[in-house]
């Protein structure tokens, strides 16, 4: 016991300083802003980027169809005739049945 007691009067000030470059590391590996949550971040930022350009991919389509509508009478004719359903007088209008398409009456077949 007095080897020991010698050995830690002698070292005290080490092992005090040991001990709190032990607590610094720690908190450096295991704290906020170390390279756990840099990792966390970094991830989060390649996420974010893939998002980013997948809108800006989208925001290209939509301003593309924009300028056809500001620009484009064929093109609006389209999409009126294919989404609202629109003809001229003098055509026929022939309807099909989809698999999507749904009837109230079920046993009914769509005519």
């Amino acid at each position: 016991m007095t080897r020991l007691s010698f050995v830690l009067r002698r070292e005290w000030l080490s092992l005090i300083f040991g001990g709190v470059l032990v607590m610094l590391i720690l908190s450096a590996l295991l704290g906020n802003l170390g390279p756990r949550d840099l990792v966390a971040l970094q991830s989060h930022r390649a996420a974010l980027e893939a998002r980013r350009d997948q809108l800006a991919a989208d925001n290209a389509v939509f301003r593309t169809r924009i300028q056809k509508l500001r620009s484009d009478d064929r093109y609006i004719e389209r999409l009126i005739r294919r989404e609202l359903g629109y003809a001229r007088p003098d055509e026929l209008v022939y309807k099909f049945a989809d698999d999507h398409d749904t009837d109230h009456d079920s046993d009914k077949p769509v005519r």
